[in-house]
């Protein structure tokens, strides 16, 4: 599929990814780009490329169906992803979201759903080696929980032949303009607020955000990629050494460390206290397990069906990271 041939609908285009993505599409591709934004207002930079705007939220129906028509792709990328006390709203977002979505793309005639998943389908593996093959499970966290339930939506409109589907199951994004993975860490850092769990020698998988969006593409325009699920992650390192290089960007000489114990009672009390105060932010504490899991993930799916690689390594895109901060005035 050729993409400059098309019209693309990106969801989540303000995001982190998703500002890339459409970046990319308009620049790299010459691609014809719609995003449905909440808030037009914040949308001024997708504007300036160029980007078609349609006002609402996958929670709206009419909105949803102006965004789909005429288009030939639709990549999926928006998703509740911030932690908040109630499940049911990831499930209003990940799930009825996707369906909607999917629903409207099949009566607009749409030709491609590249669906933007996550390794958290998988549930919070602790050990071992984990492949697209490997088995999905259910944690009880309710973002991993609805990421899978909206997989199997997705699933559902493939077997019945209804959508051509792909499935994109990334590990932690980082780079600039990473919120969770780039931008928290630094800041959190910097005030002497952040600490390792158990001396940080848990593994973090990851993968920079232009290895990320080469998937992205690929999987949009190559017709081996349709009813097939791809994990993408570059690779695995200690939380020690990943966040031990945000500390030699902000000049320190290192982060301290707690053990698995302290850090539960620590996000309990921190739990307890936002609730008091009345701040929607929750931090599960059945996911600080993850932090101290040493669970490697393998793309080796997308390398084998679509030749694949990750051509930006993690020294590097480090380094695009703090020239990043650099820019930005974060450092």
């Amino acid at each position: 599929m050729n993409l400059a041939q098309q019209k693309i609908l990106v969801t989540g285009a303000t995001g982190f990814i998703g500002s890339h993505l459409v970046e990319r599409l308009r620049n790299e591709k010459q691609a014809a780009v719609r995003a449905l934004v909440r808030n037009p207002a914040k949308a001024e930079r997708l504007a300036k490329l160029g980007v078609e705007l349609v006002p609402g939220d996958l929670a709206d129906a009419s909105a949803v169906e102006r965004a789909v028509q005429g288009c030939g792709v639709v990549i999926h990328l928006a998703a509740q992803v911030s932690s908040v006390p109630g499940r049911e709203t990831f499930e209003q977002s990940n799930v009825a979201g996707t369906e909607s979505l999917l629903r409207a793309a099949v009566a607009a005639g749409v030709s491609r759903f590249v669906h933007i998943s996550s390794i958290a389908v998988f549930g919070l593996a602790t050990s071992g080696e984990v492949n697209d093959q490997s088995p999905r499970r259910r944690s009880g966290d309710a973002y991993c929980d609805t990421k899978l339930d909206a997989e199997e939506v997705v699933w559902r409109y493939s077997r019945e032949g209804r959508m051509a589907c792909v499935i994109l199951r990334p590990s932690g994004v980082y780079g600039p303009g990473s919120t969770h993975w780039s931008v928290i860490p630094l800041k959190r850092i910097k005030k002497g607020k952040m600490f390792l769990v158990s001396g940080g020698q848990g593994m973090l998988n990851y993968v920079y955000i232009d290895n990320l969006l080469d998937a992205i593409l690929l999987t949009a325009e190559d017709e081996r990629a349709v009813g097939e699920a791809f994990l993408v992650n570059d690779g695995a390192t200690t939380w020690k050494e990943y966040f031990g290089a945000y500390a030699r960007m902000a000049g320190k000489n290192g982060i301290p460390s707690v053990p698995l114990w302290a850090a539960k009672l620590w996000v309990r009390y921190r739990n307890i206290l936002a609730a008091f105060k009345g701040e929607t932010t929750r931090v599960p504490v059945n996911t600080l397990g993850f932090l101290v899991g040493t669970a490697i993930y393998r793309q080796s799916h997308i390398e084998s069906r679509l030749g694949h690689r990750s051509r930006v390594s993690l020294e590097e895109g480090l380094r695009r990271t703090q020239a990043w901060f650099r820019e930005t005035g974060l450092l």
